[in-house]
């Protein structure tokens, strides 16, 4: 591989993606290079032995009246489910479901926690989410999970900022058909090298030369799309290295972990007028919840996050298997464990492309966000969710960033006088 180029864009990811069609249609030359062998990055749908899909990242087109892959799947055929906010949850504590006062009980912590995030913030203070909230009641552990599984970090870990600044209009729509394929066919007609990992990058005055195992590729600036885990690692090199403020950027801003567990079941096990969400709390474990039965599909989709998700990827599939078996065994008896067919687990810290779910402004360091959006020397370019000041931690928050990126390059390489 040996090309000269406008722009080199590295991770066919949303970001990587939306990016190299907005520098197209700007008149733009460019190359993508992308390590994986498929494109989406973190938006990965495989289909199951029974032919149904699955989400290994990202399933849900979240704020949806923002999120511009609705359009993108009306175009495109992709079904997905229009909803209220998540949907009915039911909750399962010491050994019986909660009634319905004991969850409105829950929903008023909810909002007192949210009071509490929203009065720290606004007296400046960029904290921890666990030095910021009530400690003593019944649902801390439950909100607890809850952040955890929408930030993928514990919440020692998580600024407040990423409470505070995320823009959720509260319409969260699931893709039925995978929104790993509604990403793929989006991208389908953008030349990708894939199995082509950027080792290198050479970067000055005189413009860009990115290193591969296929060759080289010169160009006037390149667009950075990987992951904060992939930046913090030493997979790419930048010569000369990044400014000390982006290093401290990309290190404010790592990547949790969130995994989802996918067991085969027949949805008929499970009561029909159950909530198609369960939350699953037993001694000795965090709370769990499972999507049983989720779009008509055959199966039960356990969801971890943060520390746990950590451990429990390391401990293996059987291990993650074996931990959703018996939270649902827990609620509908040992007979169930008969039923469970095959499984399926992601696991993001693994994934060497990638090394984590998305990321969390460490506490104090929101800031961080704008601060890696900006480029360097008008030669490097950063996108992607972490680049997000107000949706982060999303597929659409990527694409919106990559779109960014090529406005910014349009004004460099094209209306600069």
């Amino acid at each position: 591989m040996s090309a000269f180029v406008d722009v080199v864009v590295i991770g066919a990811g949303a970001a990587g993606l939306a990016s190299v069609q907005a520098l197209t249609a700007g008149g733009l030359t460019s190359v993508v290079l992308e390590a994986d062998s498929h494109v989406g990055g973190r938006a990965y749908t495989e289909i199951m032995p029974d032919g149904t899909p699955f989400d290994l990242g990202c399933h849900w087109m979240h704020s949806a009246s923002l999120n511009p892959f609705v359009e993108t799947a009306d175009a495109l055929g992709v079904r997905y489910q229009r909803r209220e906010g998540y949907g009915l949850s039911a909750f399962y504590r010491n050994d019986r479901w909660l009634n319905d006062a004991e969850v409105a009980a829950g929903f008023q912590a909810m909002e007192a926690r949210e009071a509490a995030v929203a009065a720290a913030w606004s007296q400046g203070r960029d904290q921890s989410v666990l030095d910021t909230v009530e400690r003593e009641d019944p649902w801390t552990e439950y909100l607890d999970y809850f952040d955890t599984l929408n930030t993928s970090s514990d919440v020692d870990q998580i600024s407040i900022g990423d409470l505070i600044s995320y823009h959720d209009t509260e319409e969260n729509w699931p893709v039925v058909d995978g929104y790993g394929t509604l990403v793929s066919r989006w991208g389908a007609h953008v030349p990708v090298s894939l199995n082509t990992a950027a080792t290198a990058v050479s970067w000055g005055q005189s413009g860009v030369t990115v290193e591969t195992a296929r060759g080289q590729i010169q160009a006037k600036c390149a667009v950075i799309t990987v992951s904060t885990g992939v930046l913090s690692s030493s997979d790419i090199r930048f010569v000369p290295e990044l400014p000390p403020e982006k290093q401290a950027a990309i290190a404010a801003l790592p990547l949790g972990n969130y995994n989802r567990i996918r067991l085969e079941i027949d949805r008929h096990v499970f009561p029909d007028d159950l909530a198609e969400r369960v939350v699953v709390e037993r001694p000795g474990y965090p709370p769990m919840q499972i999507s049983l039965g989720a779009y008509g599909f055959n199966c039960a989709i356990g969801h971890v996050a943060g520390r746990y998700a950590d451990w429990l990827e390391q401990a293996g599939t059987a291990a993650s298997r074996e931990t959703v078996i018996e939270a649902l065994c827990h609620v509908f008896g040992n007979d169930l464990r008969a039923e469970v067919k095959s499984d399926r687990q992601s696991a993001w810290r693994g994934n060497s492309f990638i090394r984590g779910a998305y990321s969390t402004s460490a506490p104090g360091q929101f800031h961080q966000r704008s601060m890696l959006a900006q480029p360097v020397a008008d030669r490097l370019f950063f996108c992607g969710e972490a680049t997000s000041t107000d949706h982060f931690c999303t597929c659409h928050g990527a694409r919106i960033t990559g779109e960014r990126v090529a406005r910014e390059i349009q004004l460099v390489l094209v209306d600069k006088p």
